[in-house]
C-alpha cells in the first residue's frame, strides 16, 4: 500500500490474467484511499491542534510513530508474513474455484516460465503422465512438489502427482497449460 507502482517485469506478471488485473486495480484503488486518509488525518491533526493541549498532541504523535514502527516490524517478520500468506491461501481455497488447477506465473524467460500449479483436480493427461515423460517429451521440468507439510526437492521419475500437490515447474507456458489446466464449463 505504498503507492510506488511496479517495474515492467512485475507489471507483466500482475497483468497476465484477468483475475490478477482486477486484483491489481482493487489494490491500487485501496492504496489511493489509504494515502488520502493518511494525508487528510495529518492535515486534520495540524488544523485541530490549536484546540488541543500539548499533552494530547504528544500522545497522538507517539501513537502514530508506535503504529508505524509496529507496521515496519510486522512487515519485516517472515513468520508474520507466512501466517498472513497462509490465511489468504486458506480463504482463497475455501471460496475460490476448486475445479481448476490455478497456475501462477513467477517469472518469464523468453517463451518459458517458472510457474506454480495447485493441483485441485487430476485430468486424464495427468493420470497418464510420469515425471520422466513430463521432462523428456513435454520439456517441462518439475522443480519442487509441496505435499501437505512436506517439500519434495528430490523429484524422482517414479513419483506421481497427487491431488492437493503444489508444483513448481519450469517450461513453456502453452505446454504447461495444455497439461495441467482443467477445462471448466461456463
Amino acid at each position: 500500500m505504498t503507492g510506488t507502482g511496479f517495474t515492467t517485469s512485475e507489471s507483466e506478471i500482475m497483468l497476465s490474467t484477468k483475475r490478477r488485473r482486477k486484483l491489481t486495480q482493487t489494490m491500487i484503488l485501496f492504496s489511493y484511499i489509504f494515502n488520502i486518509s493518511i494525508v487528510s488525518t495529518i492535515i486534520n491533526v495540524f488544523v485541530s491542534s490549536s484546540n488541543t493541549s500539548t499533552k494530547e498532541i504528544i500522545i497522538g504523535v507517539l501513537l502514530t510513530i508506535t503504529n508505524l514502527i509496529l507496521l515496519i516490524i510486522l512487515n519485516k517478520s517472515t513468520r508474520v508474513r507466512r501466517i498472513v500468506d497462509n490465511t489468504i491461501q486458506k480463504i482463497s481455497n475455501k471460496y475460490g474455484r476448486r475445479r481448476t488447477n490455478p497456475i501462477s506465473i513467477y517469472d518469464y524467460y523468453g517463451d518459458k516460465v517458472i510457474a506454480e500449479i495447485s493441483i485441485n483436480q487430476i485430468n486424464e493427461k495427468m493420470k497418464k503422465l510420469n515425471i520422466e515423460k513430463l521432462k523428456n517429451e513435454k520439456n517441462i521440468q518439475l522443480l519442487v512438489i509441496k505435499r501437505e507439510n512436506d517439500v519434495i526437492t528430490e523429484v524422482d521419475t517414479d513419483l506421481e502427482i497427487r491431488k492437493n500437490d503444489i508444483l513448481l515447474v519450469f517450461g513453456n507456458l502453452k505446454q504447461i497449460k495444455g497439461i495441467f489446466k482443467i477445462k471448466t464449463r461456463k
